[in-house]
């Protein structure tokens, strides 16, 4: 029980607190590590999202210089490819007339020389973006859906997709939105509109325009210079240079820029990515942010706070067990101590008992009836006594180790008759009634000291708490399975709430019942105790109203 109840109270004051500081320090860490991520991830967005935008608003310019070239005042589809085609970035330009999409497409020669490569068909990319763009009727529409604020650029999607389309999937069209700049809005004229925008694909970009009328005009940008031009501005002017490595890729990986100062823990892998805004998807930019952007958690004071309630515990826990194992080797030498004296005490008690029951044979023979009955009272406190010292030996030795009992057959009935007689003088003295039933079995597997032990401590506590009631009943009997003997009284009883408790060590009743009654408040703990070791029990009869009921039950082995 003792070890028991010290294993429980570690759990209490060291595992569970080590526990609950453990986890209240890895929630912190976790918690704290959490916040810096989604601050850096929150600021790495922004900074991307700037770079995109800055990217975007460049092709956004270049889309309106374009278009400033001559289209408002030309319009016409040949003569804007000319002039097209003296722009030093454009490889090649193309005019297809409005007389019909099967029309042919004139081709004029650019100042930038670019050769996109056999996979490219100009004859494809033309009729695609003929097909993406041949509703002239809804394309005002479209194209002025945001005309109070948008994106700069819309990716034009068609209800069913060509066969060119379906073999080149990759290649996007985009139209150039209005609402971008603050005075961005569409001619408000009777006139039909022309619109502009740029055909897209794996690193091949086409500027188109297309008229009023139908007619088409197409540029093909030679990439390195359109990429170069753009990769020069970055980064922003007016902004600082990032302290980590700022990344620009296809989206197949492919590098195509990088710019940063790339201070020591930029060469990491990237910690943020995104993908640029159209006309510009087909490639992604991402950053790996420097040392001293973002540094970790400052967490020495959640580690500080953690470690010192951890030690806090262990000192607690050390000097409280320090404290409880002194404690405990103090009381286990008093144990110790109060064994030795009552086996010191044994001796000269069995003595005095013995010279008791010689003088009384004497006083007896002499017919002197005063000193007999002096040395009977002598010899009743003597065995009392006796009592007393046996259970706190017993006692004793249920704290060291553990009590053993030494069965044997047992004629019950006789043993309980014995034990009534021996107490009958002093609770007939007192004015008890007793009453003893004697229905038990003829012979009983038990430990004749034990039970004496058992009775004793029983009628014992009938003369000290029961004494107003002055009647006391022994009974025994039995069935195919126990062996009962009862125990019981006329006196105030055992309150509800005791009827457990009664057996615990030093637990008396209540303090009324306690004045002037002597004791060591151990006997039914020893009782019970002595019963368990029978294989049985001694409990309280609780439908008992009339006093108290004590019921030993003893099993029947063969």
């Amino acid at each position: 029980m003792l070890q028991r109840r010290s294993t429980i109270l570690f759990i209490i004051l060291v595992i569970l607190p080590l526990a609950l500081l453990a986890w209240l320090g890895t929630y912190l860490i976790r918690d704290a590590e959490k916040r810096t991520d989604a601050s850096m991830q929150a600021i790495l967005a922004e900074r991307l999202s700037s770079a995109d935008q800055h990217l975007l608003h460049d092709m956004r310019q270049l889309t309106d210089r374009l278009d400033a070239w001559g289209a408002q005042s030309i319009g016409s589809s040949r003569l804007m490819s000319q002039r097209l085609a003296s722009h030093p970035w454009i490889a090649q330009t193309w005019s297809v007339t409005g007389e019909g999409e099967s029309a042919p497409a004139e081709s004029f020669e650019g100042k930038a020389g670019y050769q996109p490569g056999q996979i490219f068909k100009a004859e494809e990319r033309i009729k695609a973006i003929q097909e993406s763009t041949r509703n002239p009727d809804s394309m005002p529409l479209f194209i002025s859906v945001l005309e109070d604020g948008g994106p700069p650029f819309q990716r034009v999607y068609v209800s069913r997709l060509s066969s060119i389309q379906q073999r080149s999937s990759q290649w996007m069209t985009y139209i150039k939105m209005f609402g971008y700049h603050i005075d961005d809005r569409p001619v408000q004229s009777e006139a039909p509109m022309s619109w502009s925008g740029w055909h897209v694909g794996d690193s091949v970009f086409m500027y188109w325009h297309r008229f009023a009328d139908g007619s088409l005009s197409c540029a093909l940008m030679n990439p390195q210079l359109l990429m170069n031009s753009l990769f020069q501005r970055l980064p922003q002017p007016g902004l600082a240079i990032p302290p980590g490595r700022m990344m620009l890729t296809t989206v197949k990986g492919i590098p195509l820029h990088e710019w940063g100062k790339r201070l020591p823990g930029s060469e990491r892998p990237p910690a943020a990515h995104r993908a640029c805004s159209e006309p510009l998807s087909q490639w992604e930019m991402a950053y790996t942010p420097a040392n001293e952007e973002f540094p970790k958690p400052y967490l020495f004071p959640i580690l500080l706070g953690v470690s010192s309630g951890i030690m806090l515990v262990f000192v607690v826990g050390w000097l409280y067990f320090h404290e409880s194992a002194s404690e405990i080797r103090v009381a286990q030498q008093r144990v110790t101590f109060v064994n030795q004296i009552s086996h010191e005490l044994k001796t000269p008690l069995t003595n005095i008992r013995l010279y008791a029951e010689m003088a009384a044979h004497r006083a007896e023979s002499q017919g002197d009836t005063i000193a007999k009955r002096q040395l009977g009272v002598v010899e009743a406190e003597t065995c009392r006594l006796d009592r007393l010292i046996q259970n706190v030996l017993n006692y004793a030795r249920q704290q060291r180790d553990k009590l053993t009992i030494q069965p044997k057959l047992l004629a019950l009935d006789q043993t309980v008759s014995r034990i009534a007689e021996f107490w009958k003088p002093l609770l007939e003295n007192k004015g008890f009634e007793i009453v003893t039933t004697l229905n038990g079995p003829e012979n009983v597997m038990a430990d004749p000291d034990a039970i004496e032990q058992i009775l004793g401590n029983l009628i014992s506590n009938v003369d000290k708490y029961a004494n107003a009631g002055k009647w006391i009943a022994i009974r025994t009997e039995h069935d195919e399975r126990n062996t009962r003997i009862t125990v019981e009284d006329h006196g105030p009883g055992i309150p509800s709430g005791k009827r457990r408790t009664v057996f615990e060590p030093f637990e008396r009743l209540r303090s009324d019942l306690a004045e002037g009654v002597s004791g060591t408040g151990i006997g039914l703990t020893i009782s019970r105790e002595l019963a368990q070791l029978h294989g049985g029990s001694l409990t309280v009869c609780p439908n008992y109203r009339e006093g108290a009921r004590f019921i030993l039950t003893l099993p029947n082995k063969s």
